[in-house]
């Protein structure tokens, strides 16, 4: 068997183990879209206003984890230690790490594609403001930019994820807040909004973002498959 074939067949073992989490994702998609539809009001002439900080931070932080399923037992990872036991499983078997590791971002882009088209959608028609300042290209070339973070972002959750325990990768997740945190706050004290100048910036045309997207993006997945490759290839379970 190939490393995409077995990639893709951990890839489907894990969608059809997980498919009632996927409705939890699902559930959280919508909450946070319809929330935010309601609370965020777009005003281009206000567009670097400090009190965005707060969807910024909201962006940074949500969006990377719809790529991961909301389930008992990936709540419960720091108690339970869930992933080391199903990994400590896997290395028993006919089954490579690279097969591991790339089954895995198989798996967050499939769980962040649709779940985040879902995001977007609610939150153009319920923004107020948000149509008028933004055409449909331009608004899903700013999808496209924020599934890339996501995608790279959440790779990088899958290093602690699979490669420690339970109990630090819940403190890594906390630490992870507290950096998204720092950051919004400290680029709000300078009049900047990642989400309002991002959007503004596809509707004029600087396409230039995209690029960073995808700069974060293959920067966390190369990342984090040789992080993973080398924990994984050397963790004692």
């Amino acid at each position: 068997m190939s490393m995409w074939q077995g990639a893709w067949h951990i890839l489907i073992y894990e969608l059809r183990k997980t498919r009632w989490g996927f409705l939890g994702s699902l559930l959280l998609a919508l909450y946070m879209a319809i929330v935010l539809g309601f609370l965020y009001r777009f005003n281009e002439m206000d567009v670097s206003a400090g009190e965005y900080w707060a969807i910024d931070f909201v962006f940074l932080t949500t969006l990377p984890c719809l790529g991961f399923v909301l389930s008992r037992s990936s709540m419960s990872c720091w108690r339970n230690d869930t992933y080391s036991e199903k990994l400590a499983e896997w290395r028993t078997m006919p089954i490579t790490v690279p097969q591991i590791i790339w089954g895995r971002m198989l798996q967050i882009a499939v769980m962040l594609f649709p779940l985040q088209i879902i995001f977007f959608l609610i939150q153009y028609f319920l923004v107020d403001g948000l149509r008028e300042a933004i055409s449909p290209g331009a608004y899903l070339l700013y999808g496209l930019f924020w599934f890339l973070y996501s995608l790279g972002m959440a790779a990088t959750y899958a290093i602690w994820e699979y490669g420690f325990t339970g109990k630090t990768y819940m403190i890594v997740c906390v630490l992870y807040c507290i950096m998204y945190m720092l950051i919004s706050t400290l680029l709000s004290f300078n009049g900047f909004s990642i989400v309002n100048s991002v959007l503004t910036g596809f509707e004029n045309g600087e396409w230039w973002y995209l690029l960073v997207g995808l700069l974060v993006s293959m920067t966390g997945i190369a990342i984090s498959y040789v992080c993973l490759k080398h924990r994984l290839e050397t963790r004692s379970f």
